[in-house]
């Protein structure tokens, strides 16, 4: 069999080559949607990458919900009168505990909906229920605030009017249309009307009313619509209020909302993914040219280059594979054996190993220092392009002893330091174990790098939350100087005029 020793170079650093891949990968993705206009893609090289994609598609997953639960009397038929239900009825208080338990606000320290859980001023209860790992917490319009002075009650319709589902609860058989409330949010309500209330025989009647770019969801209504007070209608009542936000999130306002939000996170992921990457590998913007000489940006960009110029060196010089593969053939000839065509490594003569006058024997090619240098070389190329490598002094320390030495003449043991010294081959040598150190060097350097700057980031998560944190109780504290405001300005109106 003949060995090729000049095989052709490999062509993914071709300009041509690059472009011929990144086609095939677009046409790949465009088999997968066709609707995709993508021209052209780049690889993303960065930690975290996956966790900030994860992020991205999470984004849509929604596991916290809030409904919103008002309460309409007999005859009642307007928006004023709905949220103007000061107290609640007993069998509304039994359908509330249907839905799920009454929390006590300021020791509630799961999902709060927008409640205010610290200084109540939202009331001192809610309805809470966690559901197949999903949080629900319903806005009561009898449980949140009343004031006597505002027949809008905006204090309840801020939170039940930006709901996007609500229940209403009836007592008594009373039409109900979704154009008595005005809200821009509101989409689908669920009307329940009680049949026997606190009895033995407690019945629910259910009817679903919606707009019209909503889908339809599930679960399907029974025909006569009627339920028995229970775990199953609990179930089926909860998982339809949850199917009907998901399915509002389709309508015609939402998409817009969910399109443009999504579009947003998307570029931003993308910016980050870019720039991250260029972090990563050390760019300045010009990474695609090969030749492009070494950058003094950091200790980055200098191991990135370095690990560049070595697989460029090992793509440009094929023999050193191929004369390290026939060494190591070599390497398999018993001692004192003379091999059938013994060839001298890189063109030296034999004659050059002798020392004393005495010549070397057959097998002393195998113990050239050229060898010794490409194998050094070899340990050089797997060090660098290993980033992540914990045992870097162990590899290059027992890869350098090839064991080669041990097959030269037991009568020339030192012939080999020698020829090295002769050759001058060990300078070449130092100068790779320099290279190696350096590396090292530069990739503590990075470590360190790394740890500082998880540091700093999570110290800035935490002054973040903190701001926050302010940020809300400054916001709490303006609503109550405004109702303080205002109380203040009432009582003066009604001064002025006795």
């Amino acid at each position: 069999m003949r060995i090729n020793h000049n095989p052709a170079p490999t062509p993914y650093l071709t300009v041509s080559y690059i472009y011929k891949l990144n086609s095939l990968h677009v046409v790949c993705v465009q088999l997968l949607n066709d609707q995709l206009t993508v021209t052209s893609l780049q690889p993303v090289l960065c930690p975290r990458a996956s966790e900030l994609i994860a992020e991205y598609d999470e984004h849509v997953l929604v596991s916290n919900f809030k409904f919103g639960v008002l309460y309409q009397r007999f005859g009642q038929t307007s928006e004023e009168q709905l949220f103007s239900n000061k107290h609640s009825s007993p069998a509304l208080d039994e359908f509330l505990n249907l839905l799920g338990q009454r929390i006590q606000l300021k020791d509630h320290k799961g999902y709060r909906g927008g409640l205010d859980t610290q200084y109540g001023q939202t009331g001192d209860e809610a309805i809470y229920q966690n559901f197949k790992g999903r949080q629900i917490i319903f806005h009561v319009s009898t449980l949140l605030p009343y004031t006597d002075n505002d027949p809008q009650q905006l204090q309840r319709k801020r939170h039940i009017g930006n709901d996007i589902v609500a229940i209403v609860f009836q007592e008594d058989n009373t039409p109900f249309s979704p154009d008595m409330i005005a809200s821009h949010f509101l989409h689908t309500y669920i009307v329940v009307q009680v049949l026997e209330p606190n009895s033995p025989n407690t019945r629910y009647k259910v009817s679903v009313t919606a707009r019209d770019d909503v889908p339809f969801f599930g679960p399907t209504l029974p025909s006569p619509a009627i339920f028995r007070k229970g775990p199953e209608f609990q179930e089926f009542l909860l998982t339809k209020l949850i199917n009907a936000e998901n399915a509002c999130y389709k309508a015609h306002k939402f998409a817009k909302l969910e399109l443009r939000t999504r579009t947003s996170l998307l570029t931003t992921l993308c910016d980050a993914l870019r720039d991250k990457t260029r972090d990563f590998l050390g760019a300045d913007g010009s990474e695609g040219a090969p030749d492009t000489p070494k950058s003094e940006g950091g200790p980055g960009t200098r191991f990135i280059d370095t690990v560049r110029k070595a697989l460029i060196a090992r793509v440009r010089n094929p023999n050193v594979t191929t004369e390290t593969n026939n060494n190591n053939t070599a390497k398999k000839t018993p001692v004192g054996s003379v091999p059938d065509t013994p060839t001298p490594v890189s063109g030296r003569s034999l004659s050059k190993g002798s020392s004393g006058g005495k010549k070397s024997s057959p097998s002393s090619p195998v113990s050239s220092p050229d060898i010794h240098s490409h194998r050094t070389l070899r340990v050089s190329e797997s060090d660098s392009s290993s980033l992540n490598s914990v045992e870097l002094d162990a590899a290059v320390y027992a890869d350098s002893d090839t064991g080669l030495e041990s097959m030269s003449s037991a009568e020339t043991p030192n012939k080999v330091c020698s020829m090295c010294l002769e050759s001058g081959d060990s300078k070449a040598a130092d100068s790779l174990r320099q290279e190696v150190t350096r590396l090292k060097c530069d990739k503590l350097d990075l470590l360190r790098q790394n740890v500082t700057c998880q540091r700093e980031i999570k110290r800035l998560r935490e002054k973040e939350l903190a701001l926050q944190s302010d940020l809300a109780n400054a916001s709490k504290e303006i609503l109550r100087l405004r109702e303080l405001l205002k109380e203040y300005t009432t009582a003066g109106s009604e001064g002025s005029a006795v």
